[in-house]
């Protein structure tokens, strides 16, 4: 609570400085650190980058979809005042490969500390500020503004890899669409008995109700960085979901998120685009984390991207050696 209070006040802040001043302005993009630009070249036409002496070009067959699990009771396809809209808790990229028809999840760091915009009452770009990446989703005014908002930021974050679309599901959602797919089977990696007794490692436990809600929310906020316990878990949730999809026996991932639309669900996707996230193999021992170093700041935890290591990442997952 201290955290979103916090939040809420620079907030104010950042809004009553600079809204009057710059409300008529129009989105901006911000410059690739100076950290990742010693041997990186800005993205050609033809999306060729020069990295360590090599060449690589953008691998064209990958189809890049933002995934989001935002902290917000009321419905999360209404326009809110900034501020109001809360954060996003999960963030990952699921980057399919149409031609292998296989997915690899890239997990964000809620805590990455970077550039974020903040927006007016009329979702205009108001101001910069250093903060987490989770507050992206805040500074906007909701809905697909902010979708829109993280979505750009992320883009920028990972040095110009575009982001093809969003999908954002409330997290106080989780429990109701888990339920309209029959349950979800997880296998505990771990030891969870802290969050339910029957969450033992080894065991696959078939999730229901809150108990979903629950393994994917859960975080003991006086350990330092149980974000990413919390990161892991997220990531076998969402995979063995769609791995229910795809034994559904022929039920649509579409069919049945609709009737949650701009409720707990709001998407940039058409049906045909949902449907094909679960057409899909996704591997849990091919997921990849942003690298970097989580650290204490003044109010709370802060993530600091390790550049070097992230342009190395994402040419292993994004590009192919130019010929």
């Amino acid at each position: 609570m201290k955290q979103k209070k916090w939040n809420r006040i620079l907030l104010s802040v950042c809004l009553f400085a600079s809204c009057i001043a710059l409300a008529g302005c129009t989105r901006k993009q911000k410059p690739v650190p100076e950290s990742a630009q010693t041997e990186v070249q800005s993205q050609a036409i033809d999306n060729t980058i020069e990295w360590k002496g090599k060449k690589y070009k953008y691998n064209h067959n990958l189809n890049n979809i933002l995934f989001l699990g935002v902290d917000k009771s009321d419905p999360i396809g209404e326009t809110y005042l900034p501020g109001e809209t809360g954060q996003s808790d999960c963030i990952m990229l699921l980057s399919l490969d149409t031609e292998k028809k296989k997915g690899r999840i890239l997990q964000i760091n809620r805590n990455t500390y970077t550039q974020v915009d903040v927006y007016d009452e009329n979702g205009n770009y108001a101001n910069s500020i250093d903060g987490q990446l989770a507050l992206q989703y805040a500074y906007d005014i909701g809905g697909s503004s902010s979708c829109w908002a993280v979505k750009k930021t992320v883009g920028e974050l990972l040095y110009g890899v575009p982001v093809d679309g969003y999908f954002a599901l409330d997290l106080d959602g989780i429990a109701e669409i888990n339920d309209a797919l029959g349950g979800v089977d997880v296998l505990m990696k771990q030891d969870y008995t802290m969050i339910d007794p029957s969450f033992a490692e080894g065991q696959t436990v078939h999730l229901e109700g809150m108990a979903a809600q629950h393994f994917v929310r859960y975080r003991d906020q006086a350990v330092f960085n149980s974000v990413q316990n919390r990161m892991e878990r997220q990531t076998d949730y969402v995979t063995s979901l769609i791995d229910s999809m795809n034994r559904s026996g022929g039920r649509k991932l579409y069919d049945v998120l609709s009737p949650y639309l701009d409720t707990y669900v709001i998407t940039d996707l058409d049906a045909d685009q949902m449907n094909a996230l679960a057409k899909y193999t996704y591997d849990t021992d091919e997921v990849a984390y942003l690298p970097g170093e989580m650290r204490e700041g003044k109010e709370f935890e802060e993530f600091y991207v390790d550049a070097d290591a992230l342009q190395d990442l994402l040419i292993s997952m994004f590009y192919v050696e130019a010929e």
